[in-house]
């Protein structure tokens, strides 16, 4: 179960993460000086990264332990969004992004590969429903939560410029 929770725990962080930038985009143009066409690289980046792990996790998963791999997702995640809050410039920014691209798309299918392998058959349909929950939840509450960051944030930043 701590298993299932932990992978959950990174999908939820990653794919809240990806839909609560969306809404930054005004704030993120205006500080890095950028146009709407670069700052659609913030998302598209992410998704290429995912969209290129999950297929080829489950051969990672054939070669590296489950725990080894959630680690290096939560790493590579962690790094990733540390490196966008301390990014001075819109490339390390999408570094930190393509970073956390991959330890989204190394948690994602972690997680229903844990629910498949652990979980009874009689509970699997149940727990793959509250796998799926956990990213559906995620999506709903990105948007919301990146619009409150962003507008704590400007509110502290605002006397400074």
């Amino acid at each position: 179960v701590l298993a299932i929770l932990s992978a959950g725990m990174l999908s939820f962080l990653g794919i809240l993460d990806e839909t609560a930038t969306t809404v930054t985009f005004p704030t993120l143009i205006k500080e890095f000086s950028i146009t709407t066409d670069q700052v659609q690289w913030v998302n598209t980046l992410v998704l290429l990264v995912i969209a290129t792990i999950v297929p080829i996790s489950s051969q990672i998963r054939l070669r590296i332990s489950t725990k080894k791999i959630f680690i290096l997702g939560v790493l590579l995640f962690t790094l990733g969004l540390i490196i966008d809050i301390l990014s001075p410039r819109f490339d390390l920014l999408l570094l930190g992004r393509a970073m956390q691209g991959v330890g989204t798309g190394i948690g994602l299918p972690l997680m229903y590969n844990i629910i498949l392998a652990e979980v009874p058959k009689e509970k699997l349909g149940f727990m793959m429903g509250i796998g799926t929950m956990i990213t559906a939840c995620a999506v709903a509450l990105g948007p919301v939560f990146g619009g409150m960051i962003t507008d704590a944030l400007l509110s502290i930043m605002v006397p400074f410029h």
